[in-house]
């Protein structure tokens, strides 16, 4: 018989009211409360309460100028591998895998390939060729806790400050030039 074993602190989040919560499932429990305005509501700033990031929350040091200069490097580099690596697992969907081939015949893909693969896979509800808030919580909130920059960061790319992060703003944000920003989704 298989019995699955966790420890409570790997089931902790962080919110944005920086409080530590037992699990993401009691974070939303309470925000519905607070929705619902039911008694179980504990105070009213949670209806609007969400995860930031997930584990205890900590002192989240300042992103510094030299750090989020080479910030855009960074995530280029780190996107190519996550690409990479989930083809050689077969883990990549079959839409993404003609960009990583070709990102690993032409060099001069490899950046802006795993860039658009990446706006590609988060740009997902709706798929409407920009990323909300919502749709970055997939690479935010796993993030957060370990790499400092990524909440500026994410909050530069939106360039307009809508909200919302065009694939021109995405690209451009993490160093592409603008020749190298094209629109793949449909393709894929």
């Amino acid at each position: 018989m298989f019995v699955f074993q966790t420890k409570l602190s790997d089931l902790q989040v962080c919110s944005n009211h920086n409080e530590t919560w037992s699990s993401d499932c009691e974070v939303y429990r309470m925000r519905c409360f607070c929705s619902e305005d039911t008694e179980e509501c504990k105070t009213k700033k949670y209806k609007h309460v969400h995860v930031d990031y997930y584990g205890e929350c900590r002192d989240i040091p300042k992103c510094s100028d030299e750090e989020m200069e080479d910030f855009p490097r960074r995530m280029r580099e780190w996107l190519f591998n996550i690409m990479k690596d989930l083809a050689q697992r077969a883990e990549l969907d079959d839409r993404y895998l003609e960009l990583e081939q070709e990102a690993e015949r032409d060099l001069a893909k490899k950046w802006a390939n795993a860039v658009i693969w990446k706006f590609c896979d988060l740009d997902s509800h709706p798929f409407d060729r920009s990323v909300s808030r919502h749709e970055l919580f997939p690479i935010r909130a796993p993030l957060l806790a370990m790499e400092h920059c990524i909440a500026p960061f994410l909050d530069k790319c939106d360039a307009d400050d809508d909200h919302r992060i065009a694939l021109k703003e995405w690209g451009l944000c993490l160093g592409l030039e603008e020749n190298e920003i094209e629109d793949k989704c449909a393709a894929i």
